[in-house]
């Protein structure tokens, strides 16, 4: 849910960056049979404004409703993204927040006047075939309220949220294989993420799967693949067949 740039990696996992093309002793890449698209400022652009009015309601149910300084409360997100993901995470460990009760809270804006239906995506997510995941540090409610704001709900078989991979988030790598283990495909190379995040992106691919950078910002970054909107998936993903890497 925070929006940031940084990875540690996880040097506990071992990487399988590179497996695709060795699978069963043939030099032929399978094809991706799983999409994971993460949601806010993914599937619709950062300029919408609806992340700063989210990141307003996190300052204030911390300060609200844990009594932390006005002061404190950006220095503690800080913190709490680089160790533990997101916000939620440090502040589940640190006072033992309830996660709905702060989901809730955070998410409680009318999502229809940032988000509208969007014709060139739904599209788009009709214009593939493959098994489509909404993958989220966001809670399923949220999830829901975007997607059918976009009028893409349909389109999704499934959405794996940040309740799914407790007590882990995004990026940390326990949460990509328990979003495996629920998908009940435990190789990574089967799986596509489209992601607004850099670690994010990086993490996944240091696991092995295919990658894409969601970000109108260009990002000057060796071997991450980017695309400025969600837009422009299609054209990218034609691209990668072409190349052999879908």
């Amino acid at each position: 849910m925070d929006r940031h740039e940084s990875i540690i990696p996880d040097a506990r996992l071992p990487t399988q960056q590179g497996k695709r093309h060795k699978r069963l002793g043939y030099n032929i890449p399978m094809p991706i049979l799983h999409y994971l698209f993460d949601l806010d400022e993914t599937l619709y652009p950062p300029d919408t404004g609806l992340w700063p009015v989210l990141a307003g309601r996190i300052n204030i149910f911390m300060q609200n409703r844990l009594g932390i300084s006005q002061e404190s409360v950006i220095e503690k997100r800080e913190f709490y993204y680089r160790t533990y993901g997101t916000s939620l995470r440090g502040l589940q460990a640190d006072f033992g927040v309830d996660a709905n009760e702060y989901l809730d809270f955070v998410h409680d804006v009318p999502i229809t006047d940032f988000i509208h239906p969007d014709l060139q995506l739904q599209k788009a997510l009709a214009g593939f075939s493959g098994e489509k995941n909404i993958l989220t540090n966001a809670n399923r409610h949220h999830t829901d309220r975007v997607l059918n704001a976009l009028g893409v709900r349909d389109f999704f078989q499934r959405i794996i949220d940040v309740n799914d991979m407790e007590p882990y988030c995004k990026p940390q790598p326990e949460a990509f294989l328990k979003a495996m283990r629920i998908i009940g495909d435990d190789d990574p190379t089967n799986y596509l993420l489209l992601d607004d995040t850099v670690r994010n992106i990086t993490a996944a691919q240091q696991m092995g799967m295919v990658a894409i950078l969601v970000s109108p910002q260009p990002i000057a970054q060796a071997g991450i693949r980017q695309i400025h909107c969600i837009h422009d998936f299609p054209a990218l993903f034609s691209k990668l067949s072409m190349e052999g890497v879908l």
